[in-house]
């Protein structure tokens, strides 16, 4: 994967089959695993209906990236 790639990982929701497909339409990949966490660039946290929470996963991408976004980011950038 180049430096550009963007990668996103969900934590404290479960990304859907249609956001998955959203995914793979910007041309991103999925981060699944806590041990592949320090790799995201983006981290969807919240889907406007939960609370952002503490999860180990936020705790590893908050040191690494400053784009902890919502779902809805994930749905604009796929317009």
């Amino acid at each position: 994967a180049s430096s550009e790639t963007v990668r996103i990982m969900f934590t404290g929701i479960a990304p859907t089959r249609r956001q998955k497909q959203m995914i793979d339409d910007i041309g991103a990949q999925l981060v699944d695993s806590i041990e592949d966490a320090f790799t995201a660039t983006h981290v969807i946290a919240s889907d406007g209906k939960t609370k952002l929470r503490r999860t180990p996963k936020l705790m590893i991408c908050v040191c690494k990236t400053s784009n902890i976004l919502s779902i809805e980011w994930l749905e604009q950038s796929a317009k």
